[in-house]
């Protein structure tokens, strides 16, 4: 990157092409901008995880936060329902999120 941090945008795309190159299948629902606001057309329980990736028996998800930001109430309530939940931000991209992915 050019020393700016990174979009929301950027970091999904990030990940999904690390997991890609590394092999796995991945899922990402994107919102999209409607008159009515941003929209995820997604039937089912809100806070769902922003990443599902699977390879050879291993499923993933993960949330992808900026910032500081926290899980939010609906995707806590999600976490508690996984068997794991991945929280990164960018700083994790190239260690942790490598490491995982490897």
């Amino acid at each position: 990157m050019n020393g700016l941090p990174m979009s929301e945008a950027q970091f999904t795309s990030a990940v999904i092409e690390l997991a890609k190159y590394r092999g796995w299948k991945v899922t990402h629902f994107r919102p999209a901008r409607t008159t009515r606001g941003w929209r995820t057309p997604v039937e089912g329980d809100k806070g769902f995880p922003d990443l599902v990736m699977a390879r050879n028996g291993t499923v993933i998800f993960a949330e992808l936060k900026i910032g500081k930001a926290k899980l939010r109430k609906e995707q806590q309530e999600w976490a508690e329902h996984l068997p794991t939940l991945f929280v990164w931000t960018p700083a994790d991209l190239r260690e942790t999120i490598a490491a995982v992915l490897r």
